[in-house]
């Protein structure tokens, strides 16, 4: 593992920490918010691994919306606990929303990250009857690292071929209405900072192989085509902001359904503050702006 790798690792590492800390500290469930959390499913090669749940108390015979939330962590670090109090927000508004992990770098490489997820789709597609969730109406949302992972697995349940290439099983019976994503770390094969920093512990050997990598450009059509309307989010004061936009006007000239809530000026909303810095102003308007848009018809 690289230098510059193993710097993010500790930079990040010691800003997830403080922030689960301050999660966890004196939390206080929402009154109308119930918590399944810890339940156990099983990711990519069998391995076990959890998510929380959450969904609005008193639910009836009501069918929820439904939002699938992925943490980020530069794939490295971080914990679905992160976007705890983002999933209260977003159950106070009627979804029902599920944190699932990931396994990390270096346990696993990309492909088992992205297999990891798709199997938290998979798990949640077996799971919306017993809690409530309306199988029409399911989007994911996700921070940093995790749209990274979250593009590639929402794009495999309408791709045979992206499951070939990622050795993935067959697609999950759960339609993705919607794809919503705070500062993204869309690009990961670049020959940019990020790049640099991560193809060799990412992809391995497989960053050889022309014909596999080719995929992992996001504009790739096999990729953008087989994702569903998405809602991007960022901030002049985001590192990734770059990618953000670029990702945006990508979607754009391709003709695909996308909607862009960016802000300008405000040094306090840096990277993934919606989900990790949900009680900004700026962040509850992107939440309300994103409950807004998922509720489209």
């Amino acid at each position: 593992m690289n230098r510059l790798l193993q710097f993010a690792i500790r930079e990040m590492d010691a800003r997830c920490v403080a922030l689960e800390a301050r999660s966890e500290t004196d939390h206080q469930i929402p009154d109308g918010v119930e918590e399944f959390l810890d339940v156990p499913f099983h990711g990519a090669g069998d391995c076990v691994l959890a998510v929380d749940i959450f969904r609005p108390k008193a639910c009836g015979l009501r069918s929820f919306p439904v939002v699938i939330m992925v943490h980020g962590g530069g794939l490295v670090v971080g914990t679905r606990k992160l976007s705890r109090t983002f999933c209260e927000n977003l159950a106070e508004r009627g979804f029902l929303v599920f944190a699932p992990e990931y396994r990390r770098v270096p346990e696993v490489d990309a492909l088992r990250q992205i297999g990891d997820v798709f199997a938290a789709l998979s798990f949640v597609s077996g799971a919306l009857g017993a809690y409530g969730g309306d199988p029409e109406r399911v989007a994911v949302a996700s921070e940093s690292a995790g749209s990274f992972l979250s593009v590639y697995a929402v794009a495999a349940v309408g791709s045979p071929i992206l499951r070939e290439a990622f050795g993935l099983p067959s697609a999950p019976a759960l339609h993705v209405r919607a794809l919503a994503c705070f500062s993204g770390m869309f690009y990961t094969a670049r020959r940019d900072g990020v790049g640099m920093a991560y193809a060799a512990n990412i992809y391995g050997e497989k960053r050889k192989d022309a014909s596999f990598m080719r995929f992992m450009d996001p504009e790739h059509p096999e990729v953008m085509n087989c994702l569903p309307p998405v809602f991007l989010a960022g901030s002049d004061a985001d590192f990734l902001k770059g990618y953000t936009k670029r990702y945006a006007a990508a979607l754009r000239r391709a003709g695909h359904p996308c909607e862009l809530v960016y802000f300008t000026d405000n040094k306090a909303l840096t990277h993934a503050f919606p989900a990790l810095k949900p009680d900004l102003p700026e962040s509850r308007e992107v939440l309300d702006r994103m409950v807004e848009w998922l509720r489209q018809p």
